[in-house]
């Protein structure tokens, strides 16, 4: 298989999934999110199971003492997580689900505070499923696949390593073929769910709070709905770019938790200031969201342009294919946990001194 087909279609429907959130707006995104929720989750579910029947749960668990030891079950025990793996995904997640647009929308388009907890306490549970399901996954590829089955795979589509194929391949042969169909449908309907909800969340974002000041006068409703639709194209055109044709370097989920606290840390601070401290005005909002940006720009950009060499425990330079293996300077003297912990302390503590520096108004 070449993985150009397969960018390919996912080209083809994220421009379908475009074409009906610009013409169809909430309402589209409302009736195509859940129907695609129930595939995904009913698909999601079946394989899961039939994962666990045919690796057995003893075999799951034995895996990861052979491979990890006692880390794989307690992060705090293991040097590579340890408290700020647990302290930084905390707050990630944290800050995710109480700001992030594509969760928080549908909160706040609820009727009431009723509607809107029932919102959270009816997908609790697949909140965690969405990490709890890859994560057994994954470990049943592990436990199942050989590591030389997989680097011949990697190599066949010209990857340095194959890790990332071990999933698919695992399911591929376990996965009857009626099933995986049914399986197909539910990542597709996850990747349309997750395209028509951030272009939707955040072309609004960008249309009411960045271009608002724009608008001196306001906006006839067609010049209005003209602006957001050009403004969702653009943001499926951001996704096209990078999260499927650029293709990132080094661990996955450390960039997205960076690139993601430019944004959480100080919508999340600022959140919570304004709605439990007084005190808190624009002054403070300002510094901590130009805190929150300036901080992992920093470290990204460090990263990018100043590489340090790895060593191994003797200090000699580590090669890897005749080459020696460098990593970005943030990520090698701090820690991408740290530059995130970092920036949520820092970000609270601007919001604290921005809005202590603004003098009270004298009531007169």
């Amino acid at each position: 298989m070449n993985l150009r087909y397969l960018e390919l279609a996912m080209t083809v429907l994220l421009i379908g999934v475009a074409i009906y959130t610009i013409l169809g707006g909430m309402l589209s995104v409302l009736v195509t999110d859940f129907l695609q929720f129930n595939v995904m989750s009913v698909g999601l579910l079946v394989v899961t199971f039939l994962v666990l029947h045919q690796v057995g749960w003893d075999k799951i668990v034995a895996t990861v003492q052979t491979h990890h030891g006692p880390g794989g079950f307690n992060p705090f025990v293991t040097r590579e997580l340890g408290w700020p793996f647990v302290l930084s995904n905390l707050l990630t997640n944290t800050a995710a689900v109480l700001t992030w647009q594509t969760c928080i929308a549908r909160l706040l388009a609820a009727k009431d505070s009723q509607t809107g907890r029932k919102v959270y306490t009816g997908t609790a549970f697949f909140f965690v499923c969405r990490w709890v399901i890859p994560g057994i996954w994954g470990i049943a590829a592990l436990a199942m696949i050989e590591p030389s089955i997989i680097e011949k795979i990697g190599f066949q589509f010209g990857e340095k390593e194959g890790s990332l194929f071990a999933m698919p391949y695992l399911l591929s042969q376990i996965v009857p073929a009626g099933m995986m169909g049914l399986l197909v449908a539910a990542m597709l309907a996850a990747d349309m769910s997750t395209d028509s909800s951030y272009m939707l969340t955040w072309g609004s974002v960008i249309y009411n709070d960045i271009l608002a000041p724009f608008r001196k006068v306001a906006w006839s409703e067609k010049k209005g709905l003209l602006w957001n639709r050009c403004i969702i194209a653009l943001i499926g055109v951001f996704l096209l770019i990078w999260g499927l044709w650029y293709k990132l370097e080094g661990n996955l989920w450390e960039y997205l938790q960076t690139t993601g606290t430019i944004y959480l840390a100080s919508m999340s601070v600022l959140l919570i200031a304004c709605c439990y401290w007084k005190r808190a005005n624009n002054w403070g909002a300002i510094a901590a969201i130009v805190t929150g940006a300036a901080l992992p720009v920093l470290a990204l950009s460090l990263n990018l342009f100043v590489q340090v060499p790895v060593l191994d425990a003797a200090g000699q330079a580590l090669l890897k294919d005749g080459k020696a293996v460098t990593e970005g300077w943030a990520t090698h003297n701090l820690g991408s946990n740290f530059v995130n912990i970092g920036t949520y302390a820092a970000v609270a503590v601007a919001m604290v001194i921005g809005s202590l520096l603004k003098p009270k108004r004298e009531i007169v």
